[in-house]
């Protein structure tokens, strides 16, 4: 913006204030959807996610969650995130429980969660898959 005017510098789009709704869950899940489809029917994440130990189902799941941070405050809370840490925790939460349901939904789908089978294998599989389809999500949802 230039200073005292109001109005916003040539080239400068000016980020309005958001708040997070229905349609951003629908995006979220789009998102997640748009990445997560094609991994999950892959023969390489169905036999890696049965070879993946539990420490690192943790990592994975710590680098997903920091990743999401960072992409969300660079995007939605850069310079509010103390009047809007709660939304921004919720966001957070919010993207990647959407993403692993419906990454859990395209495994069942396609025949390869196998919850019933071995609990421990499906949501290894989620997980897997869920790391770069949650950050397509965020991405779609950061989209306006």
């Amino acid at each position: 913006m230039q200073a005292g005017r109001g109005i916003p510098k040539k080239g400068v789009v000016e980020r309005t204030e958001h708040r997070f709704g229905f349609r951003d869950l629908a995006e979220i899940f789009v998102g997640a959807t748009v990445l997560g489809f094609p991994i999950a029917v892959t023969e390489e994440v169905w036999i890696i996610s049965e070879e993946l130990t539990p420490g690192r189902q943790i990592f994975v799941v710590l680098l997903s969650i920091l990743v999401l941070a960072w992409f969300g405050y660079m995007t939605f809370y850069k310079n509010r995130l103390k009047r809007h840490w709660r939304e921004f925790v919720l966001r957070i939460v919010t993207v990647y429980g959407i993403t692993l349901f419906d990454i859990g939904l395209i495994l069942a789908a396609v025949d390869r969660l196998g919850l019933a089978a071995d609990p421990v294998v499906a949501l290894k599989r989620v997980i897997l898959v869920a790391f770069p389809a949650s950050f397509s999500a965020t991405v779609v949802d950061s989209l306006r």
